[in-house]
């Protein structure tokens, strides 16, 4: 089984659309939201991408948005997504197939591992297997061992499966590095202590307290 891997084009959900390789790969992987270069796949085994990735662990990934270091706004985030996904595998043999409902396949399963911008609204709405959020800029080689345990963890038991499909419940997002939630605002404020005085008081007489 051959490792496929570059841009993704025209592709539907749970498959693998026209993949169009670069025939010179450069020591960056530029994503954007805006055109054809939208997203970065490989097709494959979890092993076959994750030996892509370490021998390649010098190539950083990045938006196109805020290549250069360019300052982005609190609505709009820089950094980049990381989906396993499941697609269907014609090459898969029935006795693989059977075998996936009871144990995990993992070495001889074929995954898609999508790499594309973080924009909430879409993410929500694509189903995945592990999702992992980067810092834009990060290089392959900091975030390769983080993938490995994310990848081969065990996977849902059939009732986890179940809540996921009747609640919409969202798929678990492991965090390497990112911006805080433009709804948070943290501000600096200062408190002042007002002043008291204490005036003493003359102590009642006992002449006072003999007239009540």
């Amino acid at each position: 089984m051959k490792l496929l891997y570059g841009y993704e084009i025209n592709a539907l959900p749970g498959q693998v659309g026209h993949v169009v390789c670069p025939p010179l790969l450069s020591t960056k992987i530029t994503v954007s939201s805006a055109n054809n270069t939208s997203r970065w796949i490989f097709y494959g085994t979890r092993k076959q991408i994750l030996e892509w990735i370490r021998d390649h662990a010098d190539i950083t990934i990045e938006n196109a948005i805020f290549v250069g270091g360019k300052d982005c706004n609190n609505n709009v985030h820089s950094e980049l997504v990381i989906d396993l996904q499941y697609v269907y595998d014609q090459d898969q043999t029935y006795v693989d197939y059977i075998k996936s409902y009871f144990v995990d396949i993992y070495d001889v399963e074929r995954v898609k591992c999508e790499i594309r911008p973080r924009i909430d609204s879409k993410d929500s709405m694509i189903p995945s297997l592990s999702r992992v959020t980067v810092a834009n800029g990060c290089r392959l080689g900091d975030i390769v061992d983080d993938l490995e345990i994310e990848w081969y963890k065990p996977g849902d038991s059939y009732v986890r499966q179940a809540v996921h499909l009747f609640t919409d419940e969202p798929t678990p997002n492991h965090i390497l590095g990112a911006k805080p939630p433009s709804s948070i605002q943290v501000t600096a404020t200062t408190t002042r202590e007002t002043p008291t005085s204490t005036v003493d008081a003359p102590m009642p007489s006992e002449a006072d307290l003999s007239i009540r």
